[in-house]
């Protein structure tokens, strides 16, 4: 190898390094970005030769804040709702109640000041950390600002972003261009069987809890959006517990109601949507799935249950394009 070689390999090399130091912090928003850019894509293609690529990305980027803005925005409603109802004290628990007039009239020990005493200590510790709550807060905003402006750019170039990466990259083009195609159809498979479906399946079991008047139905329903992604688990545990809900507030019928909806409406919309939007050739295993979704959910955050299946799919494509065209296997 020339001299000249190995250093330009060990600067592009470092410099990587740097830059992904740098990329680092705001990751997952690099990668929500990219996301939401390939799905929406199409849509630009669109619209760019109507209004120009500009309006067009700034369109799209403006219906995207609109349509998760407002989901976002109810699901905090109802959750800081819930925490605003429950009690600020201890002794405000019935339940704490009964049990410190039982142990003072069995063993004579009076619990109340010991318990205002460990609270006491968890809301100084919890002020303590507010700092580090705000700086959360900030590191959040700033991650969704620069989420939308990588989005309305991604948009607008990015075809010549893609065109860059083809003349820059040290493979014949044959071998790029069913490589880039294979990744097309692997992330759409991915998205359309693991996102699409688990968020139909979550919100055709959300009307069942809507219409049995479970409270909180609408954080419940978000909250089986998410869960359906998870292969095994699905939204068995939410429906699960909703039924034992009804059972011991005695609406047993209401409960048998629940457990038929989701045995037969769920079950028949998953099994449905998936025959329908999946093809079996590109569709990945559950197992697969399962360890995409959990592995990088630990790595990456919340943004690793949308990515992990779709990076692990695009492995899968990268290594049979590879093998057809270098005979690896």
């Amino acid at each position: 190898m020339k001299a000249r070689t190995a250093f330009a390999a060990i600067l592009v090399g470092v410099l990587a390094i740097l830059s992904f130091l740098v990329v680092r912090p705001f990751l997952n928003y690099l990668l929500a970005a990219i996301l939401l850019a390939f799905v929406l894509t199409p849509f630009q293609r669109r619209l760019a030769p109507e209004v120009g690529p500009r309006v067009a990305a700034f369109a799209l980027v403006t219906l995207t804040v609109l349509l998760f803005v407002g989901p976002i925005g109810l699901f905090l409603q109802v959750a800081l709702g819930d925490v605003g109802d429950l009690p600020t004290e201890v002794s405000e628990l019935p339940t704490y109640q009964s049990v410190e007039r039982v142990v003072e009239r069995v063993i004579g020990v009076q619990i109340g000041a010991r318990f205002d005493q460990i609270l006491s200590n968890f809301t100084t510790a919890l002020a303590e950390r507010s700092s580090g709550l705000a700086s959360a807060g900030v590191h959040f905003t700033l991650g969704i600002l620069l989420l939308l402006f990588l989005l309305y750019y991604l948009l607008k170039d990015g075809d010549t972003l893609v065109r860059w990466a083809k003349r820059v990259t040290p493979l014949p083009r044959p071998v790029q261009d069913n490589l880039y195609a294979e990744a097309e159809e692997a992330t759409w498979a991915v998205l359309k069987g693991h996102v699409f479906v688990a968020t139909v399946q979550g919100f055709v079991s959300g009307l069942g809890l809507f219409a049995l008047g479970i409270p909180n139905a609408a954080f419940w329903t978000v909250v089986m959006m998410f869960l359906a992604m998870v292969p095994i688990v699905g939204v068995s545990p939410v429906l699960g517990g909703a039924t034992i809900f009804l059972v011991v507030n005695g609406r047993v019928f209401e409960a048998a109601l629940l457990v038929v909806h989701g045995m037969t409406v769920v079950a028949v919309t998953d099994d449905y949507l998936r025959a329908l939007v999946i093809d079996k050739e590109s569709s990945l295993h559950s197992g697969v799935i399962l360890l995409g979704v959990f592995g990088a959910a630990y790595f990456l955050g919340a943004i690793g249950i949308f990515v992990g299946p779709i990076i692990l799919a695009l492995f899968k494509e990268t290594v049979e394009v590879f093998s057809d065209y270098y005979d690896l296997v």
